[in-house]
């Protein structure tokens, strides 16, 4: 995984950056199955795209590679079956 620390950011000034994926109101069952996956902090991109996406946005999400895009996209299908009982949205 690329240091966030190091690279540099631009985010639109209507985007929330959520520093935990405690504090983004994950489901559960989502956040056991994130860190059991050893996620421990979301990346820089994490913290920037997961919510917006959850919310339904439309979202443009630019990185480097191996700072977890694949993970916030991947953030949406486990969540629309855990909000449906189960059965993906």
């Amino acid at each position: 995984m690329v240091d966030d620390e190091t690279l540099d950011f631009s985010t639109s000034d209507d985007v929330q950056i959520v520093e935990s994926f405690d504090a983004m109101g994950l489901k559960d069952e989502l956040l056991r199955g994130i860190y059991a996956y050893g996620f421990e902090k979301p990346s820089a991109i994490q913290q920037r795209a997961i919510m917006p996406i959850l919310k339904g946005r439309d979202t443009i999400a630019q990185a480097q590679s191996g700072t977890g895009k694949t993970t916030i996209f991947s953030a949406r299908r486990p969540r629309a079956a855990c909000d449906h009982g189960g059965r993906a949205a």
